[in-house]
């Protein structure tokens, strides 16, 4: 009977562990489930116009040596690791601390420790003129006098040192324990956070040594650094019309399924018109040296019939090449502007984009080696023939962030990439474009984009165009018509040869009577 119950004392006891062990597993998959739902936490450490403030953080260890303790900094102020709140220390000396003592500190928050590392993967603009501003709380507790409050903040991008605030005590109205210091970030960042950027921030100051002495430097909230970044500027058309594919940025018009459709389009070049003259040439001369001589007749006539090929042949193509040509390059006129030009220009306040600000007037120069046709349902909800641009001859560029800025690809596509009419007939094509501030949405456009009165289609749902009307279009390149000129140049030269030959069929008579007379 005794050995029945004590063994199931022992199955109630095992059943009891097993749950015990049960629950504790249970917890740790929650822990773990619930961490792992944390998976935007590191996304959400990174700069950015949300996330503008970078936040210290450490942990502090006092059986190591003060250099020793780990320090990070990111752009969350919640923290997953076991970051303390403040870092502290006293001039009471302590058996077996490394630290004992008073005398220089120095730590480095670092952009980068271990896995922690997040820098942007996109650049970043700062508003022009503005300053980065910062600021901690240093505790100085001076029990012993002569204890110094000086503290030197300094900032690092990449590994280098950007610029060093010194502050000899604290400067905050109130608080004579908080600093203040301010960056003037046009000095090292050409107002734009750079792909990659990885910041560290180090400060140092000076450990009072009396043995009531101590300091209390704030971590988190308390010591953080913000950058003046560019209000984020929200776009109706989806990133994933520029997301390259391998590599390579094509335009969404040329995607399978858009609807759109490839027009052929006028090509301008010299090559092959001058070619086509020689080879015309060539055997306009040998044709005329080969056939019997037509009297005098003959050398004016193929004259004249080589000169009237220079004009639809030669001179029209190299007219339209020049023509085209002139527009190339943009930095002959300062209102003159290219598709990269346009592009690689970045985000600042009270612009545009770049430095073009309302009641500006420009031109915007564009290749038509893409185009697209398509009918889309606009505004007013009525289909409408469109053309598109596929700005696919300036796909290196717009798939580089280092070339073009998020902001610049944007009002390409929104702004300048659908027309009201047909420009495949000319090799490019000029945008008379004049700013505005449109009241009704707070923005600067297009004369011709304004919410009131422009006119827009639209893809799919949630992806607009504004469409250039056609008397903002000048087409350039298209070819020469000449009408009958020509002409004047042919029909003496036929006439001239038709005349040798009757000639020539009259003497060739005469000689043939004059030969059966005798």
């Amino acid at each position: 009977m005794g050995r029945k119950i004590m063994a199931r004392k022992n199955i109630m006891f095992s059943l009891m562990i097993l749950v015990i062990i049960l629950s504790h597993t249970t917890s740790a998959q929650s822990d773990v489930l619930e961490f792992q739902d944390q998976g935007s936490f590191s996304e959400n450490r990174v700069l950015s116009f949300d996330r503008p403030t970078l936040y210290m953080f450490g942990e502090q260890t006092n059986s190591e040596p003060y250099a020793n303790w780990p320090t990070w900094n990111h752009a969350n102020n919640v923290d997953e690791g076991n970051s303390d709140n403040y870092f502290t220390e006293a001039g009471l000396p302590e058996p077996g601390n490394p630290n004992n003592g008073g005398g220089a500190r120095e730590f480095t928050f670092r952009a980068c420790v271990d896995s922690s590392c997040n820098p942007n993967n996109e650049s970043i603009q700062l508003i022009e003129g503005e300053y980065i501003t910062g600021s901690l709380i240093l505790k100085i507790g001076c029990n012993s006098g002569n204890c110094r409050t000086d503290v030197t903040v300094t900032l690092s991008l990449n590994g280098n040192d950007l610029q060093s605030i010194y502050m000899d005590s604290g400067n905050a109205e109130g608080n004579s324990d908080k600093y203040e210091f301010i960056f003037d970030q046009a000095k090292f960042t050409d107002d734009l956070i750079p792909i990659g950027a990885e910041f560290d921030v180090r400060v140092s100051f000076q450990k009072p040594g009396g043995a009531l002495d101590f300091y209390e430097l704030y971590l988190q909230d308390e010591f953080t650094i913000t950058f003046p970044i560019m209000p984020e500027i929200v776009y109706p058309i989806p990133e994933s019309d520029f997301e390259p594919n391998e590599g390579v940025w094509k335009s969404p018009y040329s995607a399978s399924g858009s609807g759109f459709t490839s027009q052929e389009v006028q090509s301008v070049g010299i090559v092959i018109p001058i070619i086509l003259f020689v080879l015309s040439t060539i055997f306009i001369v040998v044709i005329s040296v080969i056939t019997p001589p037509l009297n005098w007749a003959k050398i004016p006539g193929v004259l004249l019939l080589i000169f009237s090929l220079i004009i639809p042949v030669l001179v029209a193509p190299i007219l339209s090449y020049v023509e085209v040509n002139k527009f190339q390059n943009t930095d002959s006129s300062p209102n003159l502007y290219s598709v990269s030009d346009l592009i690689g220009m970045q985000t600042q306040k009270g612009s545009f984009i770049g430095d073009l600000l309302p009641e500006d007037n420009f031109n915007l120069w564009i290749d038509n080696s893409y185009i697209f046709s398509n009918s889309l349902k606009n505004n007013t909800n009525e289909p409408q023939n469109v053309y598109g641009l596929g700005f696919e001859n300036y796909e290196d560029i717009i798939a580089s962030d280092m070339d073009s800025s998020k902001h610049g690809r944007m009002i390409l596509q929104l702004y300048f990439s659908i027309l009201e009419i047909n420009p495949s007939e000319g090799s490019g094509i000029l945008i008379n474009i004049t700013l505005v501030n449109d009241t009704m949405t707070n923005q600067i456009v297009p004369d011709f984009a304004l919410k009131s009165s422009g006119n827009m289609v639209f893809l799919n749902e949630g992806n607009p165009r504004w469409v250039v009307p056609q008397e903002a279009i000048t087409i350039i390149g298209t070819q020469v018509n000449w009408k009958f000129y020509p002409l004047l140049g042919l029909l003496p030269s036929v006439g001239l040869l038709s005349y040798g030959i009757y000639h020539e069929i009259k003497k060739y008579k005469s000689d043939d009577n004059d030969y059966n007379f005798e």
